[in-house]
């Protein structure tokens, strides 16, 4: 997953995700191909949840 990240930003799984999404903010990035795992969801981690002004 480190080759499709992006500088400054924090990259997650569907696994991650589901267990921290009530604490924190995401962005749905999509399907990634992981290496090994095939198409994998992933989510940009946005930061904790209320914190985000939009």
């Amino acid at each position: 997953m480190e080759s499709h990240g992006e500088p400054g930003r924090i990259q997650v799984t569907a696994a991650t995700y589901e267990l921290l999404r009530d604490r924190y903010d995401f962005e749905p990035r999509g399907e990634i191909d992981v290496k090994g795992r095939g198409k994998t969801m992933t989510y940009w981690l946005l930061g904790l949840r209320g914190t985000i002004q939009q």
